[in-house]
């Protein structure tokens, strides 16, 4: 197993080397920069996911699609209009055409020529430096992408520094079949899942965490699967107050697209905690 490179990073100094670890509940909140450190970068590029390596993030989260011609690419939206120069969904374009595309310039024309990379591309970038979660778009699922993500990440040798996760129950059962090794984690579902017991949730694709979104978490969810060892992450945390009550409510991890102030306000929320401990105020 390749040691990940360390930094200004939590408080023992390393980032996790495995998921084991990452999802260990006892640990302090962790960090994931979404969509790399999508803040000051154009998200889902190599840039951003260099960026998040470089501020000292615990992991990095990232959305993948398909080209026409099979190829697992990063992308978020159902279609390259936003967050590109092209149009209309990927699946429309083969990876030649896409590779033509500007992913930077939307952001800022300071990143004009930035490209969309592929997923091999993104392991090759993180290996032996910062876990990465891999977010399966549903729209992709019928077009195949299961299968090649499991194959690239065996190619790459990376079962212990990956985990898959979609809002599509489908997508996580069939990365059960495609490799069994692979771990996951469930995102919460709306129109699947609300008012469902998120313990069952997890159980029933086989994943190994519980994502969900910071207005639809409840201490009566984090005590319920921290009771079966199932760590609860929190998207999309921008703002230093709610950073704050989730830490103090004790979420495994957050993501955000500012893992630099996240790591800052967890620094400090140690320091009280120790300053406490001391009888210090």
């Amino acid at each position: 197993m390749a040691l990940l490179a360390t930094g200004a990073l939590g408080a023992d100094g390393e980032r996790p080397t495995t998921i084991e670890e990452f999802m260990t509940v006892e640990s302090p909140t962790r960090v994931i920069a979404h969509r790399g450190f999508s803040g000051r970068a154009p998200e889902n590029t190599l840039l951003a996911i260099r960026e998040a390596i470089a501020i000292g993030a615990e992991m990095v989260e990232i959305d993948v699609t398909m080209t026409a011609d099979g190829h697992v690419i990063l992308l978020h939206d159902e279609t390259l209009d936003r967050t590109t120069s092209g149009t209309g969904p990927p699946t429309d374009h083969t990876l030649e055409e896409i590779r033509e595309l500007d992913a930077g310039a939307w952001f800022s024309t300071v990143f004009a020529g930035e490209k969309i990379p592929t997923l091999s591309e993104a392991l090759q970038t993180v290996k032996g430096r910062i876990l990465i979660n891999i977010e399966i778009k549903p729209e992709a699922v019928d077009h195949g992408v299961v299968p090649k993500i499991a194959s690239l990440i065996a190619e790459h040798e990376m079962h212990n520094q990956v985990i898959v996760s979609s809002f599509s129950p489908e997508a996580l059962l069939r990365m059960k079949i495609a490799d069994p090794e692979v771990i996951t984690a469930t995102l919460f579902n709306k129109d699947l899942h609300t008012g469902r017991d998120p313990l069952e949730i997890v159980l029933e694709v086989g994943s190994r965490g519980f994502n969900i979104s910071a207005r639809r978490l409840t201490a009566a969810m984090i005590e319920r699967c921290h009771k079966h060892g199932i760590p609860i992450a929190v998207y999309t945390v921008n703002e230093p107050d709610e950073m704050r009550r989730l830490i103090e409510l004790g979420v495994d991890a957050v993501f955000t697209d500012h893992p630099g102030l996240m790591l800052e306000v967890r620094a400090e929320a140690e320091n009280r905690g120790r300053a406490g401990a001391l009888g210090l105020f």
